[in-house]
């Protein structure tokens, strides 16, 4: 029979796993933070499966995943918005701090507190899809909701961020989803009262070319969204690995070897092999409907 001792101990354990827990996490947060990213948010593993199907979820990436540490960083500075050449928010913004963090996250998880932890493949290991949406990750660990804008998952503080996410074996206290959306912002709403559209749905009108419509409902919350990939695609990845093997394509299939020659020197095939050997240049080339958006816009009034 246990001694009251005993008895003491095994009640007071659940709370001092839980505080083990907290404090794990709060130092996570710290780090991150500290290292240069906007954001940290935490889900448990088990909230994707109410929104992927199996073979998608944490634990089909990293067997035993219990938690899911997202962050997220601004991209594009506040002087590349309002630069009138918006060809260097392409070239000067986005650097990856939110790979480079979340790496420092996964070590730290393995190093310190002896679980297992990977980072979240953003990128496709095969086809077209990515294994692991980060978009979604964000939205479960709190720290936005999507947008008319292309689905883009928008800080209520930031707007527009990059995540990446870390799974770990680890289990840590879980952040709550944010109960009010994000998108449409009071002033869009005003906006389409009076003329039928958001800023970005007029930025970019899928009527009218673009790619973008959607309506707001008697509650001021989105209705509809309709977001035409295809077309964005043609508009916003003109340069990076898919025109690379176009133009490698083109230029193997041209007989004329003064014209081949001229293919390989073009304006065209030079971005797209720079945009291989530096990668950022092929992230995005249109940020329009992210320009005239207003959330966050706060953040990027500097002097």
């Amino acid at each position: 029979m246990a001694n009251l001792a005993e008895l003491v101990a095994a009640a007071a354990a659940p709370d001092r796993d839980a505080a083990l827990a907290q404090g794990r996490a709060d130092e996570l947060r710290r780090l991150a933070l500290g290292a240069g990213v906007d954001v940290v948010g935490i889900a448990p593993a088990s909230r994707w499966d109410d929104f992927v199907p199996p073979g998608a979820r944490p634990y089909d990436i990293l067997p035993g995943a219990k938690s899911v540490v997202v962050v997220g960083v601004r991209g594009p500075s506040a002087g590349a918005w309002l630069s009138p050449d918006h060809r260097l928010i392409e070239m000067n913004g986005y650097d990856f701090a939110n790979d480079r963090v979340i790496h420092l996250v996964a070590d730290h998880i393995e190093h310190e507190y002896g679980y297992q932890a990977i980072q979240a493949p953003g990128l496709p290991v095969g086809g077209h899809q990515p294994a692991f949406s980060m978009m979604l990750a964000a939205v479960l660990a709190g720290l936005g909701t999507r947008s008319f804008a292309a689905n883009i998952v928008l800080n209520p503080q930031y707007g527009l961020l990059y995540y990446s996410a870390c799974l770990t074996t680890l289990e840590l206290p879980a952040d709550p989803m944010l109960a009010q959306d994000v998108c449409p912002h009071p002033m869009c709403v005003q906006v389409y009262k009076a003329g039928g559209r958001t800023p970005c749905q007029a930025a970019c009108p899928s009527d009218d070319g673009g790619c973008l419509h959607g309506t707001i409902g008697p509650d001021n919350r989105i209705a509809s969204t309709y977001y035409d990939r295809e077309r964005c695609v043609s508009r916003a990845m003109n340069f990076g690995i898919n025109s690379f093997q176009k133009a490698m394509e083109q230029i193997a299939n041209e007989d004329d070897a003064e014209r081949r020659r001229m293919m390989i020197h073009s304006d065209f095939f030079t971005r797209s092999a720079s945009a291989i050997a530096f990668y950022k240049e092929s992230v995005a080339q249109c940020f329009e409907c992210m320009r005239v958006c207003p959330i966050g816009r706060a953040e990027r009034k500097l002097k």
